[in-house]
């Protein structure tokens, strides 16, 4: 049961564009952010929260404080983690409207609604224990992991968007943006005219979105994906724009955040390499030297595919090698 309601009322960030804050359940990111864009006819949603009926509440209650006589005239989900499409069901069902979302958010969601990819914690928990996860560690993740299926509630059908399509919401002219590395092909969108960015999980202050390999492409390098999207963020935007993100409040100057996140990414390679120069390691023996102390197991995952996706990195670069012992366990040491 979540006990706080961060934001009951949205608050207006920009001349027609509200922030409904609302709680999700995992630990580290205590909210996300609803945006609510003035339409024509009514207004427009991007996210939903975690699918439960304590942010359906706050959703209806804003709706009812702020637009009681007004339509949801479109409804868009900027990807397939539960937090931003949990209530895609209740919304589409609530209002007759469905989600638009990529593609590949939209299948990612399915599949993984179907009990498996994040919710296929054998082939995880595998994965883990390969990558050097002791049975304590194992352990508390199957107790502690949050499962997809119970926190999402999917629509049957959504309408596609794609990278470079136009929306019109209001009087402004929004351009999708996709952004890959922390999801498949996460929707941003851009207002050219009034310099704003609504980044989704893309660019956030103060935190970095998670970068990680899955079990299901173990030899991904999703880092360089992540490192390519946000450069062209930096190339579109200015010191001026208006970064709208799905979690913490909103900032200016995406340029300068995204040279900070470059900056942290290549500062945990280096690390990476100074504790592979004591010797070859596995994954699992670096998260106390990446991450803090006493992780629950939700976080250990997350750290897990965090370490994985810099090693990997490496790895492409041909800077560390990656190698199976003859029980499987796969250690990595300077090329």
């Amino acid at each position: 049961m979540i006990e706080r309601i961060l934001e009951i009322r949205p608050t207006e960030v920009a001349t027609g564009i509200y922030r409904l804050s609302v709680p999700v359940p995992f630990i580290g990111l205590g909210q996300v952010n609803i945006w609510l864009l003035e339409d024509d006819e009514g207004f427009a949603m991007i996210d939903c929260g975690v699918s439960n009926s304590e942010t359906r509440r706050v959703i209806e209650d804003a709706w009812a404080y702020l637009f009681p006589r007004r339509s949801l005239t479109r409804f868009i989900v900027t990807h397939f983690h539960p937090d931003h499409v949990g209530n895609a069901g209740f919304v589409s069902s609530r209002w007759n409207v469905r989600p638009q979302m990529t593609l590949m958010e939209w299948m990612a969601a399915n599949v993984a609604q179907s009990g498996l990819y994040s919710d296929d914690v054998e082939l995880r928990t595998s994965f883990f224990r390969q990558n050097g996860a002791s049975a304590e560690q194992l352990s508390r993740f199957l107790a502690e992991t949050h499962l997809y299926h119970s926190n999402v509630s999917l629509p049957d059908s959504f309408d596609r968007i794609r990278a470079g399509d136009s929306l019109s919401i209001g009087w402004r002219c929004w351009t999708v943006l996709t952004g890959r590395g922390h999801s498949p092909d996460l929707v941003m969108l851009y207002s050219s005219t009034d310099d704003i960015l609504i980044a989704g999980d893309q660019l956030l202050p103060k935190i970095t979105p998670n970068i990680s390999v899955w079990p299901w492409e173990p030899l991904a390098d999703p880092l360089s994906e992540f490192l390519e999207s946000l450069q062209r963020l930096a190339e579109i935007t200015t010191s001026r724009t208006l970064v709208l993100p799905s979690h913490r409040d909103p900032f200016e100057d995406a340029p300068s955040r995204v040279h900070e996140i470059v900056g942290h990414h290549a500062n945990r390679l280096v690390q990476v390499r100074s504790l592979l120069d004591e010797g070859p390691s596995t994954a699992a023996a670096m998260l106390g030297s990446l991450f803090r102390p006493n992780l629950d197991g939700h976080q250990f995952s997350f750290a897990m595919g965090e370490a994985l996706a810099h090693l990997n990195h490496l790895t492409f670069k041909g800077l560390v090698n990656r190698r199976a012992g003859f029980d499987g366990t796969i250690s990595y040491s300077l090329s």
